[in-house]
C-alpha cells in the first residue's frame, strides 16, 4: 500500500505505538534528519529498510494529538510508523 504526502491515516495500536494514534503522512522533520546524521535517506515520506529477517517500509506520522510509544518517553508530536500498522482514514 502507497501512502503520500498529506494523507491522512490511522495508526492501528501495536507493539511501538500501543495506544494507536490518527494524523498525517508528511517528511520527517529536519531535526530529525539531522539526528540520523544524514546515515539514512529520508528525502521521500517512504523509507524501506532491511531487517534482521525481512524487509520493513515505514512513514513519519504528525500526530493530530501528541502520543505514547513504547518506550513511556513521550508523548511525541511525530513519529516513524510501519505500513502494515497504518490505514488510510
Amino acid at each position: 500500500m502507497k501512502f503520500n504526502d498529506g494523507d491522512r491515516v490511522k495508526v492501528k495500536p501495536h507493539v511501538w505505538w500501543p495506544n494507536g494514534g490518527v494524523g498525517v503522512v508528511s517528511l520527517p522533520p529536519e531535526y530529525v534528519k539531522e539526528a540520523l546524521g544524514g546515515e539514512v535517506e529520508l528525502s521521500s515520506t517512504q523509507r524501506t529498510m532491511a531487517g534482521k529477517d525481512r524487509i520493513m517500509t515505514s512513514v513519519w506520522i504528525d500526530f493530530d494529538e501528541p502520543a505514547m510509544d513504547c518506550s513511556d518517553d513521550g508523548p511525541y508530536l511525530g513519529g516513524e510508523v510501519s505500513l502494515e500498522y497504518l490505514e488510510h482514514i
